[in-house]
């Protein structure tokens, strides 16, 4: 009897301890596994593109290397903002250890619809689209990055390589946030510099060239402004101004590599480092992280268009540049 109450013991502190091995290394395998970070954009286009690329890039200098130590589940609404909402709920469903929502109409279905920690990138303005209540005290599972335009610089750029342009034609989606921000701030900014601004409405990228084509005689210039819809009609509008050679000028640097004359820009290598930055911290168990600014300093110019249209860059400006796209 003695000697089956000690087998019993023994197996049961065999148990016992293997349950606690396997504990303890269920543990360590829940601090060291891969993470799972899920990317919701809106579209396809430079700015965007570059985000994504330069946050892995900053990701992996922060030791976590795609397919090892993260990995990265990417949904695009190809332009769509009424599928965000499937998008987001087809995101949530892999349980992410972060949610990364670019542009302002993804970042404003992920706080209705996500429950994991969420970094919102290229939000123009978070306060006034609703995704945050404050830039310094968001929620605790919200953070992001907000890149608003140097509006003022912007039109000041413009005025400084075409001094003799008076009616600049701004061609906007009245329909998304950041645009509602961006024409308010150049309706208030444009007569200071000098310019008569002539509003240029669209409702999607397509109409782009209609619009454009019917207001291109009366004006001297052309800006596309910060929202998604008109970055993605660049094609159509540098079309037009190409056709009438009318300089268009653009608010990022992704948009002048693509063509477009010349911007002022946060530089979105830089948003998406940024938001690299932000994914690591909320990563390493950080919450109630405020929301980040980005600057809006760096000068882009494309020459293959400038010489398209017959502009010159002075040497001053040419050197004050970040960077020059084209062949000099």
């Amino acid at each position: 009897m003695k000697r089956a109450y000690f087998y019993i013991l023994s197996f049961i502190l065999l148990v016992s301890i293997g349950g606690c091995k396997k504990s303890a290394q269920s543990g360590l395998d829940t601090k060291h596994r891969v993470k799972r970070v899920a990317i919701a954009t809106l579209m396809t286009h430079p700015a965007l593109d570059s985000i994504i690329a330069n946050m892995k890039t900053d990701l992996a200098e922060h030791g976590y290397q795609d397919g090892e130590t993260i990995q990265y589940v990417i949904k695009n609404a190809n332009g769509d903002s009424n599928v965000a909402v499937t998008l987001v709920r087809e995101l949530e469903l892999s349980k992410p250890d972060v949610l990364v929502a670019i542009t302002t109409p993804v970042a404003q279905v992920a706080v209705k619809e996500a429950r994991s920690p969420i970094v919102f990138s290229a939000v123009t303005d978070p306060v006034g689209a609703g995704v945050v209540a404050s830039l310094t005290s968001p929620p605790a599972n919200v953070t992001g990055v907000s890149d608003a335009w140097p509006y003022l610089a912007q039109l000041a750029l413009a005025k400084e390589i075409v001094p003799e342009a008076k009616r600049l034609g701004v061609v906007f989606n009245p329909g998304e946030a950041a645009s509602q921000y961006g024409i308010k701030q150049i309706r208030e900014m444009a007569p200071s510099v000098g310019f008569e601004l002539i509003e240029v409405p669209v409702s999607s990228t397509e109409e782009i060239l209609g619009a454009l084509r019917v207001r291109i005689r009366g004006l001297d210039a052309v800006y596309l402004s910060s929202d998604n819809t008109v970055i993605q009609g660049l094609p159509a509008a540098l079309k037009v101004c190409f056709d009438n050679k009318k300089p268009l000028f653009v608010g990022d640097s992704g948009t002048v590599e693509k063509g477009g004359l010349a911007a002022v820009s946060v530089g979105y290598a830089g948003v998406g480092r940024l938001s690299g930055d932000l994914v690591a911290r909320v990563l390493n168990g950080e919450r109630g992280i405020p929301i980040v600014v980005a600057k809006g300093d760096e000068i882009f110019l494309n020459l293959d268009t400038a010489k398209r249209l017959g502009i010159n860059f002075s040497p001053a400006l040419r050197a004050r540049a970040t960077q020059v796209f084209g062949q000099p």
